[in-house]
């Protein structure tokens, strides 16, 4: 059964002015990339809290790299964890479920996705839907970006870009105009390489920082789900012949949360990995 928070803090000035426990800032760096929407008109409260690894963070695994030492190095970590001291999980969405979509969520022209050392940058980004996204590499190697959104017949190809020129730059032909996670990869002999874009059709999402915390403010008053997104962790499978990399499913956790006027409702996801079989 989900589990409910509700926190109400006095002091509408002190909660709002304060900065966060241990003073870290909030995921509003170049990881969020939507245009701020339009406040809204009723009352609203703000939603933060943290994702933090349920146990002991697992054995790190690499895989050597065989091609493009000098650009990517002679062996990658597959263990598609990143985490804080404190075991905060960074890079996980987390986002407000079923609400419907909001016309002050504007898409933007362009957003960039960079190809640097090996790996996309940022990893997880947020876009409002109806955006459009550039790509580019900054390796003088080649690199080919294929992204990929899940549909109800599978996955679907929505884009699929060679880029073998240093510092080329490539805009993305179709606007991202249907909710839910792109996945990014690169099939030119870089499988490890993978990138995930959260295209949302309302403001309430949010990605976690480097500390595993997440903040999701002008929330409208109201009884929500909550849910957290987080890329599968152990790769299961090595496909040398397609150059592909395979891993177990992403991880979803979901909450429910009220928020209140003015206050603050805090909401906290532990997460517990999947036991490998022996």
């Amino acid at each position: 059964m989900p589990k409910k928070f509700v926190i109400v803090l006095a002091g509408v000035l002190l909660l709002f002015g304060c900065s966060t426990d241990h003073g870290r800032d909030l995921p509003t760096g170049p990881e969020i990339s939507a245009a701020p929407p339009k406040a809204p008109a009723g009352p609203t409260g703000r939603i933060r809290g943290v994702v933090r690894l349920e146990g002991k963070a697992p054995a790190e695994v690499f895989e050597q790299i065989n091609e493009n030492q000098n650009v990517c190095g002679d062996r990658v970590q597959v263990t598609r964890l990143s985490l804080s001291k404190e075991n905060g999980v960074q890079h996980a969405f987390v986002y407000l479920d079923g609400v419907k979509s909001s016309e002050s969520f504007r898409p933007r022209e362009s957003l960039l996705v960079d190809q640097k050392n090996c790996q996309y940058a940022p990893h997880s980004l947020i876009v409002p839907a109806g955006s459009k996204i550039e790509i580019t590499n900054s390796d003088p190697i080649l690199h080919n970006v294929h992204g990929q959104q899940a549909a109800d017949e599978g996955q679907k190809t929505l884009f699929n870009i060679a880029q073998p020129v240093p510092g080329q730059r490539t805009p993305v032909d179709s606007a991202l105009t249907t909710p839910g996670i792109v996945f990014l990869t690169c099939e030119a002999g870089h499988p490890w390489m993978s990138g995930y874009v959260f295209v949302a059709n309302h403001p309430y999402v949010s990605v976690t920082n480097d500390a595993g915390e997440f903040v999701i403010d002008s929330v409208p008053v109201g009884a929500y789900r909550i849910k957290m997104w987080h890329e599968g962790v152990t790769l299961k499978r090595n496909i040398k012949s397609l150059q592909r990399f395979e891993y177990e499913d992403p991880y979803e956790i979901t909450q429910d949360v009220t928020v209140q006027a003015a206050a603050e409702a805090v909401v906290n996801f532990d997460l517990a990995l999947r036991k490998e079989k022996p």
